[in-house]
């Protein structure tokens, strides 16, 4: 709907007392020579004609909010000097916006500044005292080059989205620690989600970084956004997707909250260091450099870990035996279960991985081609609580459009009854991750899952086991297989603790081994 209201150059506002004002499509280029309003707490003119809000310095001393998103003539920002209660300022679409008022970068209450797709933004003045900002959004911001001055104390910023800007040059971070080697404080993280003026504070934490238009002869050959003195340890979420890092900091690990890594497309990243223990979720597909996973990387927790495309890797057969070893002997009863899923009908498996490869570990004990496996299961196979889980895996071949993975197993059992029974067991891989559905697999993938003992299941009285794998989104399952996991040499009541120390019985079959395979 087109604006039809027509105003009089000699319009004035009765603004003396106005608290909120709320005015879709504003038709002029300016507001009242006179309009100064010391009560006013919410500006909102999404959509407007306004080239300027303001000229010089205006009294808006409980002005909270403002919003004049999308307004496509708006040239330049006002004087914010005397509107130091601002916590929300919206830009967001201002695609002729050029001039930023350098008080801007003194509002020390601010809390949101939102200037998505301002594509004619080439300059931002020194943000320093911005130290109340929880979040920054400078996406498709594509003529902005470089950062000013940044806050050395930020204890509340959670969410930092430079994608799709041309921002190569991260000196002016230097004393935050974000992208060099000096660090600052960022001790207070916590995820920031808005919607129009409402401001909620989540229990996790983000920094995206993703496809900034940097060229690989400008983009830094080693990523250093976490100095020696790091202080990001409330950080759960980390995304770098499509940047040019070759090599991520060594001192990863110190993440100590971190619990979603995204690497998408990083396609010169070459190594993954040590990462924290708390990861549960990291998808480095189509980095198409990576050859080396270190071996001191232990995952721990549930989750899933995707190297969709990573053809160049080398240890991923070995080291996701003793990811799984890991996974198994950190899998406390009742834990899982109450954090992840309710197991009967669909169960959700809680720790799979896809890397590349044609062919089933071969610490898998039972295998097949094609994608059923049937076995005849001995009468004192679930051996008490010593029985820990099932490992599973299939090989994966594309078949036309391969984007939306996800496996599905089907297990039927048979008691010595002539009962049987149904469970579909489901790994939605792709279900946590934006990117991964727009991800084709290009060649034979390895699928690699573990699924915890306990659940309902009546196990004791199965006396054969089919499983039948199926993968939806235009895979094809070529071989599967199955093996079960046991505790060995404990006490009937199991061994959980976190410090098993494994050995692979059929390699090492004279040492006394903690875990073994079935």
């Amino acid at each position: 709907m087109q604006c039809k209201l027509h105003i009089s150059d000699d319009f004035k506002f009765h603004y003396d007392e106005l608290r909120y004002l709320h005015w879709d499509e504003y038709p002029c280029e300016s507001l009242p020579s006179d309009f100064e309003s010391e009560n006013l707490v919410h500006f909102c003119m999404p959509r407007s004609h306004l080239t300027q809000l303001w000229k010089g310095q205006k009294v808006f001393g409980h002005l909270e909010f403002v919003d004049v998103s999308y307004s496509q003539y708006l040239k330049k920002t006002p004087d914010f000097s005397r509107a130091t209660n601002l916590e929300v300022l919206v830009l967001k679409g201002c695609t002729n916006l050029r001039k930023v008022h350098p008080s801007l970068g003194y509002l020390s209450k601010l809390i949101l500044l939102n200037m998505e797709n301002c594509i004619n933004l080439e300059h931002l003045p020194s943000i320093r005292w911005l130290v109340s900002l929880r979040t920054f959004i400078l996406s498709g911001c594509s003529k902005l080059e470089k950062l000013q001055e940044v806050p050395q104390h930020m204890p509340y910023l959670s969410k930092l989205c430079l994608d799709g800007t041309a921002i190569t040059d991260f000196s002016g971070w230097s004393e935050l620690g974000n992208f060099q080697e000096n660090s600052g404080n960022l001790d207070c993280l916590s995820e920031l989600n808005s919607d129009d003026s409402t401001i909620r504070q989540q229990h996790s934490s983000s920094v995206v970084l993703r496809n900034h238009n940097a060229s690989p002869s400008s983009a830094p050959r080693r990523s250093r956004f976490i100095s020696p003195h790091c202080t990001l340890t409330s950080l759960t979420y980390l995304n770098l997707s499509g940047t040019s890092i070759i090599h991520l900091p060594w001192n990863l690990e110190r993440l100590s909250m971190l619990k979603r890594l995204e690497l998408t497309n990083c396609r010169r990243l070459q190594a993954l260091p040590v990462l924290p223990s708390s990861i549960e979720c990291m998808n480095a597909s189509n980095c198409t450099s990576l050859e080396l996973i270190s071996p001191q990387s232990v995952f721990k927790r549930f989750g899933g870990f995707l190297f969709g495309n990573c053809f160049k890797l080398r240890n991923c057969h070995s080291k996701m035996e003793h990811d799984v070893q890991s996974v198994a002997s950190h899998a406390v009863p009742g834990t899982w279960r109450d954090t992840y899923a309710i197991w009967h009908p669909n169960v959700a498996i809680p720790f799979s991985t896809v890397f590349p490869g044609s062919e089933i570990p071969d610490w898998f004990r039972h295998h097949s081609q094609g994608h059923e496996i049937n076995i005849e299961v001995p009468p004192d196979w679930y051996i008490n609580s010593n029985f820990l889980g099932f490992a599973l895996s299939a090989v994966m071949a594309p078949q036309h459009d391969s984007r939306a993975w996800c496996m599905y197993c089907d297990l039927d059992t048979h008691d010595l009854n002539s009962n049987s029974n149904s469970h579909r067991i489901c790994s939605f891989f792709g279900s946590w991750t934006y990117q991964l559905q727009r991800t084709p697999i290009e060649s034979d993938h390895v699928w690699l899952a573990y699924v915890p003992s306990f659940f309902s299941f009546s196990r004791e009285k199965w006396s054969h086991i089919k499983f039948s794998f199926s993968s939806s989104g235009g895979c094809v399952v070529k071989s599967c297989g199955f093996c079960p996991v046991y505790i060995k040499g404990t006490s009937d009541e199991g061994d959980y603790s976190s410090g098993i120390a494994f050995d692979e019985p059929r390699r090492h079959a004279a040492k006394p081994s903690r875990i073994s395979y079935q």
